[in-house]
């Protein structure tokens, strides 16, 4: 089988460093930073120790680099001519379609698969940018490999959702395109789900509750937003916010001001993805390992929201395996004043 291959160089930068994305200039801002691009070694897991494809590929970082590195036979088909854009993919998509590529596999984010919404093949999204809310996307670079190991010529797909979400949290819908079908996809996020009674009582006691707290760190998402708020502060949609005592004592920080803190005595709060069961690696990569393995762990879900979850699962994705494996196992999520839900919690 022929397959495309286009790693975005840039995608995810926006995450360890709040920027909630790596478009544009938000990528020249990470990496003037030195913020460490992440896309090259997540796309990397997902196309080692493959075999039975041809990959067609660009030049470079956005694509041969990686696959020279696996050991993976390819030809390119096309170069970037300077720095890479969101046009440089569309390009790329378009010379490994026509040189016959049954397949693309692509590393990035929403933006990036927006650039394929031209590609006219189906798509694979190797998840490594920021939000990766649309439905093209593998749950993880190693579900990815699972996948792509699995696929056979004349492969069925179905028609997933293009979703991306702009600086103010609003989500669009940008079109579809077809991927191949297996479990090892994500679903497309789900929104407006509805009010949930239940759940406001439980964010007006947590905040009670956190206002106690020596330490607080409270992740993105609006149930998080409406914690933080409940809590007196404006807070910080996309962003995770660090309390003390009630207190906002840092707003929308990075990986970096988060891994500063005392983690051991830390309290870590955290929503669910809708549609998706995402605890942890879409949207919070600010949160940094440490901080994740040592904190008390608190997750605050409406139950129609995890009603809803495909496998009635949670999911984390966090980039380190070992990681992720130890956070493993069920995990209580808060749904109402005095209510839990008991819920699993897999490596994605």
């Amino acid at each position: 089988m022929q397959a495309g291959f286009i790693v975005n160089p840039v995608a995810g930068l926006g995450g360890p460093a709040a920027l909630k994305g790596s478009d544009g200039a938000a990528a020249a801002r990470a990496l003037a930073a030195g913020w460490v691009p992440q896309a090259g070694s997540r796309a990397a897991t997902a196309v080692a120790g493959l075999s039975g494809i041809e990959w067609l590929t660009a030049g470079g970082a956005m694509g041969a680099d990686v696959l020279a590195a696996a050991g993976q036979p390819h030809r390119m088909v096309w170069a970037a001519d300077g720095a890479t854009t969101g046009e440089s993919t569309a390009a790329a998509a378009r010379a490994m379609a026509a040189a016959g590529a049954e397949l693309i596999v692509f590393a990035g984010g929403d933006g990036t698969a927006r650039d394929l919404l031209g590609a006219g093949v189906p798509v694979l999204g190797v998840p490594a940018g920021v939000k990766m809310h649309s439905g093209v996307f593998a749950t993880s670079p190693a579900a990815a490999r699972a996948l792509l190991a699995g696929l056979r010529p004349g492969f069925a797909c179905d028609l997933a959702e293009i979703i991306d979400r702009d600086v103010d949290g609003q989500m669009h819908l940008f079109g579809t395109l077809p991927s191949p079908l297996g479990v090892q996809r994500q679903p497309a996020k789900a929104s407006g789900q509805g009010s949930d009674a239940l759940l406001a009582g439980a964010i007006a006691g947590l905040a009670r509750e956190l206002a106690a707290e020596p330490l607080v760190v409270i992740g993105p998402g609006a149930t998080m937003l409406a914690l933080k708020q409940a809590l007196g502060s404006a807070g910080t949609l996309l962003g995770c916010d660090v309390f003390a005592h009630g207190r906002l004592i840092a707003a929308d920080a990075d990986a970096r001001v988060l891994a500063a803190l005392p983690a051991a005595g830390a309290r870590l709060v955290l929503g669910v993805i809708g549609g998706q069961g995402f605890l942890i690696g879409r949207g919070n990569q600010m949160i940094p390992p440490g901080l994740l393995a040592a904190a008390r762990l608190t997750v605050l879900a409406g139950a129609g929201k995890l009603a809803l979850l495909p496998g009635g699962r949670l999911l984390a994705d966090s980039g380190d395996a070992a990681l992720d494996a130890r956070l493993a196992g069920p995990l209580p999520v808060i749904t109402g004043p005095r209510r839990r839900m008991m819920m699993m919690l897999e490596p994605a």
